[in-house]
């Protein structure tokens, strides 16, 4: 018996036979990191990119998918993006994040179910200017 996120029937697809019962998984690296949708420097992380031309609005990509796409998409979303939005303002309002003097972290990643970030430091200093 296949399982509930694999092909119910055997179909083609750009010359490629996926047969039924397969597993289909979205490869949302090779969207994120498409120069077709982003432009040739993909690889830059560059804010910009989700905002105006006059800078004073936030635009989604279509193109942008961390959290899946389709009727498998993480049900999660809204509130995981409400809470790392909290949670980053919190820290900031507060404090002066940086890297430690000398510190060259290496963005990589570390292959697994998804792509993470390599462990590296940071410094969080109670910034003595912000009232609070």
């Amino acid at each position: 018996m296949p399982y509930n996120f694999s092909t119910l029937w055997a179909t083609e697809m750009n010359g490629y036979v996926i047969p039924k019962g397969s597993i289909i998984m979205a490869n949302l690296w090779a969207v994120l990191h498409n120069p077709e949708y982003w432009g040739p420097d993909a690889e830059i992380f560059r804010p910009e990119r989700f905002l105006t031309d006059d800078g004073k609005s936030v635009v989604k990509s279509e193109y942008f998918i961390p959290f899946s796409i389709g009727k498998r998409s993480c049900p999660g979303e809204a509130f995981a993006r409400f809470e790392v939005f909290l949670y980053l303002v919190c820290v900031l309002q507060k404090f002066q994040v940086c890297l430690p003097e000398g510190a060259n972290p290496d963005f990589e990643g570390v292959v697994g179910i998804s792509l993470a970030p390599k462990q590296f430091e940071i410094c969080i200093k109670k910034d003595i200017d912000i009232k609070a």
